[in-house]
């Protein structure tokens, strides 16, 4: 197989009626089917849309809601040459810096979008010039017009697509996912996750299209093998989390899953009497990551959904990231998730040691492990040697899912996708930046090294902190807390900032959290919070797959234009 443009004329062929997606009706929408032989008619007459736009290599801006027309577009893109460069529409209603950044980065020459969205720019063409000298190309462009000839088949090294990164400790670089990447990266997915063929059954997502998790990991893994998915949308998700479950429980879905907080919110706002409703007992691969994984989140999962039928067994923790593709460890599936209760004295000393008694103890949840052709080195960052088991460093992939680097960044790719040595041999990796270890295998990620905390030569791993705090008070948000530092005086200081409950803005003694959330670091960390400071609901900023933005609230915090509702100078420890 050269692409999923080659995949998806073989289904075609031979499934042409068997839906590939479903998109249920809602508050914003009617239900939309999509077969696969319709995909693959009128992504070939979108591919001729597109060709009088945009010629082989050249960029295309795809923004779509969840729907058909997204995917007649991208793989429309695909099939013609063109890089797809899929995204989240913006708020149109104001002028993004972001968007004329991207766009000066990737320079599309064409914008590929619905009729709503391209009347918006119109209006607002002065807000938004990079998008609005674009020529447009909506879905009435294509839908009905007779596709001249079959779908070409992309060369397997050309790029498919730009996956712009989430931003959560920089500004977005567009990763150049090729063919080969792709299809080596859906295929590990079905062989680790076990997937059947055209028969799997019906999955359930309510993931992105626009984020790499959504991307491959859900829909484009449904066309590689064959089968169908019910395709929520996000916000349907967040404001209804029950639905995805019971959907699951109702299609008896086998396969399905999220970033850590997508457990975490069914755990906290489906009710107890929901619970008869559903059953998850078909549920055998509960895929979890994108975002450092909580044991706790595990535990608790397990526990309220026990009742359903869902079992622990079923979690799926993983790794990945958009250089990978997508995923870069994970599985085997249906066993145990592999927790480790390490020493959190010895974890801030950058060492791995088990832990004697609870009050020095960190849960850290296994990622896995990879498949035969690909590798998982642990290198120390400074001197870039390898490390052995059982000692933190920065986490390295080299395999044939591992991208080519981003889109005109030549100086930062020789950086981060270069030559290591691993037993006296020149091997090509890609510096991930994440902090982890190896235990037999098991990849266990403890952090990023750019977000690391330094106070008194101790490492602090914002995540452990922020973790701890969330359980420090009733009126904090269950996931709402940043943890990082700041220079003062020519020192690191440690800085906390939490979101309230809605039900906790206005009240009479704020001074009581700020004590809590405090006296809990101190006796976790024995380090004093230079700051603290109480947030409104949803003030910090997160990426698309849920993680926050710690560099860049940091930013916002340094510049003064942080908006908080209470903050308190403690001195803490410098």
């Amino acid at each position: 197989m050269n692409s999923i443009c080659s995949i998806l004329e073989e289904a075609a062929t031979e499934v042409p009626d068997k839906p590939l997606f479903v998109f249920p009706e809602n508050r914003w929408r009617s239900e939309e089917i999509l077969t696969y032989g319709q995909l693959a008619s009128r992504s070939g007459a979108a591919a001729q849309a597109i060709s009088e736009h945009a010629n082989p290599g050249q960029r295309a801006l795809v923004l779509f809601p969840t729907g058909a027309a997204f995917w007649e577009s991208f793989m429309g893109c695909l099939a013609g040459g063109v890089i797809a460069v899929p995204l989240n529409i913006p708020n149109l209603n104001r002028g993004q810096d972001q968007w004329q950044e991207l766009c000066n980065d990737c320079t599309p020459s064409v914008l590929i979008t619905d009729e709503k969205t391209a009347e918006v720019l119109r209006r607002r063409a002065d807000q938004h010039p990079n998008l609005s000298r674009l020529p447009v190309i909506t879905p009435e462009h294509w839908r009905g017009q007779q596709c001249a000839s079959t779908l070409e088949w992309p060369e397997r090294d050309g790029i498919a697509f730009l996956q712009y990164t989430s931003g959560s400790t920089a500004s977005p670089k567009g990763v150049q996912v090729s063919h080969s990447n792709l299809l080596a990266n859906l295929e590990m997915i079905r062989d680790r996750m076990g997937i059947r063929m055209v028969d799997e059954g019906t999955g359930v997502t309510w993931l992105p299209h626009y984020h790499d998790m959504g991307l491959v990991g859900s829909y484009l893994e449904t066309l590689f093998t064959k089968n169908t998915t019910l395709c929520l949308q996000p916000e349907e998700f967040v404001l209804r989390p029950g639905r995805w479950l019971q959907l699951i429980s109702e299609y008896r879905t086998p396969i399905g899953g999220g970033p850590d907080f997508a457990y975490r919110l069914c755990v906290e706002k489906i009710k107890s009497d929901e619970l008869d409703l559903i059953d998850l007992s078909s549920w055998r691969v509960a895929y979890i990551g994108a975002e450092r994984i909580r044991s706790e989140t595990l535990s608790r999962f397990t526990e309220k959904f026990g009742r359903c039928g869902f079992r622990n067994s079923a979690f799926f923790p993983c790794y990945g990231l958009g250089e990978a593709t997508l995923m870069a460890t994970g599985g085997p599936k249906e066993a145990t998730p592999v927790v480790r209760q390490v020493s959190s004295a010895a974890l801030m000393a950058n060492r791995i040691e088990p832990s004697a008694v609870a009050a020095d103890s960190t849960s850290l949840v296994g990622s896995g492990n990879t498949v035969e052709g690909s590798k998982v080195l642990i290198v120390e960052p400074e001197t870039s040697l390898p490390l052995e088991d059982e000692q933190i460093g920065e986490v390295c992939l080299s395999g044939p899912s591992v991208t080519c680097g981003y889109f005109n960044r030549a100086s930062l790719n020789e950086q981060l996708f270069c030559e290591l040595m691993v037993d006296g041999i020149s091997e090509k990796f890609l510096r991930t930046g994440d902090l982890g270890f190896l235990s037999g295998g098991e990849l266990f990620i403890t952090g990023r090294i750019k977000e690391i905390i330094i106070v008194r030569g101790r490492n602090l791993y914002p995540e452990d902190i922020e973790q701890r705090i969330c359980d420090a008070h009733q009126a904090l948000s269950s996931d709402g807390v940043v943890a990082f530092s700041v220079d003062l005086d020519g020192q690191e200081s440690l800085v906390i900032a939490a979101e309230l409950q809605r039900s906790a803005v206005r009240m009479e003694s704020p001074e009581t959290v700020v004590n809590a959330v405090r006296q809990s670091v101190i006796e976790t960390f024995g380090v004093n919070p230079t700051e603290i400071l109480l947030l409104r609901p949803a003030s910090i900023p997160r990426t698309s797959s849920g993680k926050p933005k710690r560099l860049a609230f940091r930013d916002s915090f340094i510049d003064g234009t942080l908006e908080y509702l209470v903050r308190e100078k403690t001195g803490g420890d410098r």
